[in-house]
């Protein structure tokens, strides 16, 4: 019996020393889930002459994405709708996330296209390439759940180089296994 003990005894002693592998101590990881995707609302306000005629606020809905590629980078898809009228438009960016936590600020910085529906100009005129920076913040609501906040800055060059900054807030949904992260050998 005493024999029996002291064996079992080695037995678990052996499989927790086995159990503790450094070998995977430095191995990348990433989460099981790198796509979040969601809607925004926000405000912009028209900082040139010929876009405050139309409107010195517009309200902003958007369908917002987020991809990530590290922890500290992550791709985001943007696509907004512009009130009055039919403005819209779309950018495709980096943000880079200062740090990797529940609060996450974050500078980032994009290019698109947007189209202001403006009276006194043809299609061709109103629309045109966009640039946008931001800086923002994200927080977790749930492990499923995340608030997005940021302050865009928007220069569109079309036939009047309109431009416009504002605020905005989205939530963003994801499956559940952001968090749980995966071994990349």
């Amino acid at each position: 019996m005493k024999n029996g003990l002291v064996f079992g005894l080695i037995i678990v002693l052996w499989c927790g020393a086995m159990a503790s592998d450094s070998s995977e101590a430095n191995v990348p990881t990433s989460p099981l889930t790198i796509y979040s995707g969601g809607i925004g609302v926000g405000a912009l306000r028209s900082l040139n002459d010929t876009l405050k005629m139309e409107s010195k606020t517009f309200l902003k809905l958007s369908f917002i994405n987020d991809v990530y590629l590290t922890d500290n980078v992550h791709l985001f898809i943007d696509i907004d709708w512009l009130a009055p009228r039919a403005n819209f438009g779309a950018d495709v960016g980096i943000d880079y996330l200062v740090m990797a936590s529940r609060f996450r600020p974050f500078l980032g910085g994009g290019v698109g296209v947007r189209y202001f529906d403006k009276k006194e100009y043809d299609f061709g005129e109103n629309a045109g390439p966009e640039g946008t920076l931001h800086a923002g913040v994200v927080f977790d609501i749930s492990p499923s759940v995340q608030m997005r906040v940021r302050a865009p800055f928007h220069a569109v060059l079309n036939q009047t180089h309109d431009y416009a900054m504002g605020l905005d807030m989205g939530l963003l949904f994801s499956r559940p296994y952001r968090h749980v992260k995966k071994l990349n050998y």
